[in-house]
């Protein structure tokens, strides 16, 4: 019940300070959130924060466009800071389920659901081994998808459990990096290799400016080092 759920939301963000009410409570608690956030989002770190590709990702892309998220990385940045302009089913994740390599299948099932829109699927390299063979489809039927694939070595969310949870005794969470443009050259996509902060923006621009099927691989901040937006973690 949407009344049960305000009433519980009030009484967690507790008393509205002197002044205040919930709803300037709300913002202030926002503008904090968002204000670490662009400053994560404009390091010139490398490798790449997440942060800054899920900012990148907000300026390039239209208001109506389609975000597929897999598990993994993509997921909590996006479910935390991406804001969603407008009414409308225009994120799809399967968090709950963990099943890796949901995101590039299902951007072609979003892409055939709505031709006239821009289809992005935002994966792991995780999720990208275990589906790129899926490239092949996506090029027969030449569907102007992007791909983005956050390309750190690592299945980054079991690995940042075992560090919280564990102790940080590590195991069977790492493995070799790959050139993912490259496997996705191979398939037949334009695709880019990005290393360098500054030119992330610019991978990025040509490949949702294509009218191809295009892949941008990202060489990411693990996740397990980076300042991810899960509460267990954070605790």
């Amino acid at each position: 019940d949407a009344r049960a759920a305000l009433a519980a939301l009030t009484a967690t963000l507790g008393a509205p300070r002197a002044g205040h009410g919930t709803a300037a409570l709300v913002s202030e608690i926002r503008a904090e959130k968002f204000a670490a956030f662009h400053t994560r989002a404009g390091c010139d770190e490398r490798p790449i924060r997440p942060e800054r590709i899920i900012a990148t990702l907000q300026k390039l892309l239209p208001d109506d466009a389609v975000v597929v998220a897999d598990p993994g990385t993509p997921c909590p940045y996006f479910s935390a800071y991406y804001q969603w302009r407008g009414s409308g089913r225009r994120f799809i994740t399967n968090r709950a389920h963990g099943a890796l390599g949901y995101a590039l299948a299902a951007a072609i099932g979003a892409q055939h659901g709505r031709p006239d829109k821009k289809c992005v699927a935002v994966m792991g390299d995780g999720s990208f081994a275990m589906a790129c063979g899926e490239l092949e489809t996506l090029v027969r039927l030449r569907l102007p998808i992007t791909l983005v694939v956050i390309s750190n070595a690592v299945f980054g969310w079991i690995k940042a459990g075992q560090k919280a949870g564990f102790g940080e005794r590590y195991y069977s969470v790492d493995f070799s990096p790959t050139d993912h443009a490259a496997v996705a050259a191979a398939f037949g996509l334009e695709s880019w290799r990005v290393t360098e902060p500054e030119k992330l923006e610019g991978a990025l621009g040509k490949a949702l400016a294509s009218g191809a099927p295009s892949l941008v691989d990202i060489v990411t901040q693990p996740l397990q080092d980076a300042e991810a937006p899960v509460s267990e973690w954070i605790a």
